[in-house]
């Protein structure tokens, strides 16, 4: 089989629904989009653990949360023995290079990558010796500039890029990989991993970009009954401390920060059709599989929630576009420029994908799958995908999601077809409840597989806490989630 050159693009918080492909008829993302049209959109995708390192780790290994030992967000946790994507694909002969926001922890660990031009957002910790976006803004005479927006990794609301354009994370991000292809072996097939660090706050677009959104109007945030019938005590947690209510009551300035978001989404696209463009005119963009997807999403203010670490819509389900090479048949003929609403794949299967096109998939352990024997009607993809995040459970078939939270026993049930903004909780409807017991039966299941010590609580349909309104206070002290953290 001819080796396939590959380039897999990440965002950092990026939710499906903020692409124009995804439905949004505001965000502008034409690059993205024509991606889409070339390949096949799997709408259904969710993110097994959605923080920024397990979902990473994720990512890298084709393992599960479990696969991974890590079901929360964890910077001290070591990375798990076994095969990397980078690792596989570099002692297969491919030149393999990053570039970008990694985040798998421990820092500068290349994770298999030949090379790494490492941009970690201001994170970097006292043994890491060296930031390479940081290093090159300092020899560009920006280095003082770029944090002085005055916001923290987690912190909501809009400020202007202190930076030109030019010397920012995106642009940065991108120019690393067409330098890359500038000085790559053109005798070898290459991996090029393309990690861009936003739309993850802060929200700092540059001024040109903002432009471009300044009079837009968004839909306001999403809202259900079931948020005042019984809204979970993790999420009420979470919306505590990242000062929730002092944005409820504030319509403009939640439209500020999606005209932010917004901006910075656009200026991704902008950055993939320049790097889109140079393969292009290097005769390269013919012969490369492309995947696009992000680590997990962003609530943005649904059903008053933000940020992630949850599996409602706005935080689990992320893009997941597969556009193969031109003349492959990897990708039937008649699928290409489809949407695939069934299939509940995750960021556990984009390493087996990219290695079952590139002929290399063979007894490597792997939970995730290959979407392309599906496509051809070869194999079934599973029927469900499961998820973990702290105390929090899910699972999906790709069209009915169930919600566990632990700490109270509450549970949810959303029709991702008939309800796609989750407005509906069917988990007490007499006319679901065999949906509802079928997804319990496989998450029990899945569960017990993993020696899971959540079990016999969820068994039992009884909380974890005996008092769940704890994590209320451990929230009000920042214990829980501190926005000014590093998730």
């Amino acid at each position: 089989m001819k080796q396939q050159n590959v380039l897999l693009i990440t965002c950092d918080q990026l939710r499906l629904d903020w692409l124009g492909c995804g439905g949004n008829p505001i965000v502008m993302t034409p690059q993205i989009d024509q991606l889409a049209r070339e390949g096949v959109n799997f709408r259904r995708a969710m993110s097994e653990c959605p923080v920024c390192v397990p979902a990473r780790r994720i990512l890298m290994t084709g393992r599960d949360p479990y696969g991974i030992h890590m079901t929360n967000y964890r910077e001290d946790q070591p990375f798990p023995e076994g095969p990397k994507l980078a690792e596989v694909m570099t002692r297969a002969g491919y030149q393999t290079f990053a570039s970008g926001k990694l985040h798998t922890c421990p820092q500068r660990y290349r994770i298999g990558f030949e090379d790494v031009w490492l941009n970690e957002e201001g994170r970097r910790k006292p043994d890491m010796a060296c930031d390479d976006y940081e290093a090159f803004l300092n020899a560009g005479g920006y280095g003082h500039l770029a944090y002085t927006h005055g916001m923290g990794n987690n912190e909501y609301g809009v400020r202007m890029s202190p930076l030109p354009e030019p010397m920012t994370t995106t642009h940065w991000t991108m120019q690393r990989a067409v330098e890359f292809l500038d000085r790559r072996d053109p005798t070898r097939p290459f991996f090029l991993y393309v990690s861009f660090d936003k739309p993850h706050p802060p929200i700092t677009p540059p001024a040109e970009y903002y432009e471009l959104y300044r009079d837009a109007q968004f839909p306001p945030p999403a809202h259900g009954s079931w948020e005042q019938e019984k809204m979970p005590c993790q999420l009420r947690a979470k919306a505590l401390n990242q000062n929730y209510d002092q944005w409820k009551d504030h319509p403009l300035l939640i439209q500020q920060t999606f005209r932010g978001m917004a901006a910075m989404i656009t200026h991704i696209d902008s950055m993939i059709g320049v790097l889109l463009g140079d393969l292009r005119e290097r005769g390269l963009l013919d012969q490369t599989l492309i995947l696009f997807t992000s680590d997990h999403g962003d609530d943005l203010f649904d059903h008053d929630s933000m940020a992630k670490k949850d599996f409602l819509r706005g935080s689990s389900n992320i893009p997941f576009l597969v556009r193969p090479p031109r003349g492959s048949d990897l990708i039937p003929d008649a699928l290409i420029g489809t949407a695939d609403d069934s299939l509940p794949v995750g960021l556990m299967d984009v390493m087996p994908t990219i290695l079952d096109a590139c002929g290399l998939g063979a007894n490597i352990p792997m939970d995730g799958q290959s979407v392309f024997a599906s496509l051809q009607g070869k194999e079934a993809f599973r029927p469900y995908s499961f998820g973990i995040c702290d105390h929090y459970l899910a699972v999906t078939d790709g069209r009915f999601k169930y919600h566990w939270f632990a700490d109270d026993a509450v549970e949810l049930l959303f029709d991702a077809q008939e309800d796609p903004q989750e407005n509906c909780d069917l988990s007490n409807l007499a006319q679901y409840r065999g949906k509802k017991q079928e997804l319990r039966d496989q998450l029990a299941a899945w569960l017990e597989r993993n020696n899971e010590p959540l079990l016999e609580a969820f068994a039992a349909g009884r909380p974890l806490l005996s008092d769940p309104e704890s994590a209320l206070t451990r929230a009000a002290r920042g214990n829980v989630w501190n926005n000014r953290g590093r998730h």
